[in-house]
C-alpha cells in the first residue's frame, strides 16, 4: 500500500504513463529498436542482426526514437 502511494504522490506513475504515451507514437521499426536497445541493452550491432538491417539505419532509428521523447519532453 505504501510503494502505490509513493508512486502517485512522486509522480512516478504520471511519468511512466507519459513515456509509454510517447514511445506507443514511433511508428513500429523505431518502437522496436528502441526498445531492444533500452530494455534488452542491445547494441546497434545486435539489434542490427536481429531484423537484418544495416547498422547505420538502427544508429538513425535510435536517433529518431531519442529525437521523438526529447520534443515530447519539451512538448509537456
Amino acid at each position: 500500500m505504501r510503494w502505490k502511494f509513493w508512486r502517485q504522490a512522486s509522480g512516478v506513475d504520471v511519468e511512466l504513463a507519459r513515456l509509454e504515451r510517447r514511445v506507443r507514437r514511433m511508428d513500429a521499426t523505431t518502437r522496436a529498436v528502441f526498445l531492444m536497445h533500452r530494455l534488452d541493452s542491445l547494441g546497434c550491432v545486435e539489434i542490427a542482426a536481429r531484423p537484418g538491417v544495416a547498422v547505420a539505419e538502427v544508429e538513425r532509428r535510435m536517433a529518431e526514437a531519442m529525437l521523438l521523447l526529447i520534443q515530447a519532453d519539451a512538448d509537456d
